[in-house]
């Protein structure tokens, strides 16, 4: 194996490594994917014709938390229930004023989704569990949600939108996406990829 060969091996051991702590991994239509969470998402600061969406924390373990949505499928059918486990959360924000949209796009996870949530008590209660540390939720702020203008559907690891709110009053459209987590690959298959490479180098 060239050196060049070999580089690429190494790459892909750290590339391996790396990507077990990816969580959104393909955006399309109106997505503005924020590769780190914003400051403030609250009214009047996050604002534009798109739909911004990041990660927040990942590998949280909870014993039990109320979701708007456990069932695949469309948003008008969804089935409120408990969901237990570790998850990665996510999050979709738009704040558009305009009369433009709907803004569509779908969102991509490296894991499957597992629960939705998208009423404005049900994101007030999450927040502090699953919300990114150095962001400024609207907690309590009772405009906030799925809206009777928004809808989404889920299928797999992606969940597709078609999103706009049209009102007199600030109201921001935030959904909160729960995946369970990709496991990384483990320390001896990476030392053993490593290995094969510098192995092979040495022939």
């Amino acid at each position: 194996m060239n050196r060049a060969s070999v580089a690429v091996a190494l790459s892909l051991v750290g590339w391996m490594a790396g990507s077990a702590s990816a969580a959104i991994s393909i955006v399309s239509g109106a997505t503005n994917w924020l590769t780190s969470a914003p400051a403030n998402c609250s009214p009047t600061f996050l604002m534009g014709q798109t739909v911004y969406a990041w990660d927040e924390q990942q590998n949280v373990t909870t014993s039990g938390v109320f979701v708007d949505m456990v069932n695949s499928g469309p948003s008008s059918g969804a089935i409120p229930g408990v969901i237990a486990g570790t998850f990665n959360s996510h999050f979709l924000h738009l704040e558009d004023y305009s009369g433009a949209g709907p803004f569509n796009g779908s969102v991509t996870f490296d894991g499957p989704i597992v629960g939705v949530i998208f009423n404005n008590l049900t994101l007030d209660a999450t927040d502090s569990m699953f919300g990114s540390g150095g962001t400024v939720y609207p907690t309590a702020y009772p405009f906030r949600g799925l809206g009777p203008q928004s809808s989404f559907t889920v299928s797999g690891n992606t969940i597709n939108f078609s999103l706009m709110w049209i009102s007199p009053v600030a109201d921001v459209v935030q959904i909160r996406v729960l995946t369970h987590p990709v496991p990384a690959p483990g320390p001896m298959a990476l030392m053993g990829l490593g290995g094969l490479a510098m192995a092979r180098r040495r022939r």
